[in-house]
């Protein structure tokens, strides 16, 4: 399977790239997967993570989010994370966007935590983020305390549909 290409670029400029596997690719959305071979994950992640555990992602062109379902090497499911994001642009050889820094986990028990409020706060006051990033970031913020059960049932119905050979 080729590689397809996940470009984040954060506020500073900095550009973060992964090669993922194309799962599925529609209008306006595509579904990844990526093999995490060594396990960890961000620093100070708030889940244990196996090697050979993957991380599904997924991305809209038009919503504030993105999606990451991560499950164990036998399937189990480890979490889900959302960042909040911009400029989501999908394509046939990757998917690339702006990071608003804001991010949420959503953990086992249906445990909603919150990271990176100070850090987007500073760069809102500092002018890294405009004001169409920190809308973008806040139209999140809203989604994600609203709705964040329903985009999970969401995502595990689009994992069934087109996450075929997950592990």
């Amino acid at each position: 399977m080729d590689a397809y290409l996940e470009r984040k670029v954060k506020p500073d400029g900095t550009v973060r790239e992964y090669s993922t596997e194309l799962l599925h690719l529609g209008r306006g959305f595509a579904l990844v997967r990526f093999r995490m071979l060594r396990g960890g994950g961000p620093p100070e992640i708030p889940v244990a993570v196996p090697p050979g555990s993957i991380s599904l992602g997924y991305f809209w062109t038009r919503r504030p989010y993105s999606l990451y379902r991560w499950r164990s090497p036998g399937g189990e499911l480890l979490a889900h994370r959302f960042d909040a994001v911009t400029d989501v642009d999908i394509g046939p050889a990757g998917v690339s966007y702006r990071d608003l820094v804001l991010d949420w986990w959503v953990l086992p028990g249906d445990v909603l935590l919150e990271e990176d409020r100070d850090e987007f706060q500073h760069l809102v006051a500092s002018g890294a983020l405009t004001p169409r990033d920190r809308a973008a970031a806040l139209a999140a913020d809203r989604e994600i305390h609203a709705r964040y059960r329903h985009i999970l049932d969401e995502a595990a119905q689009l994992e069934a549909r087109y996450g075929h050979g997950q592990t």
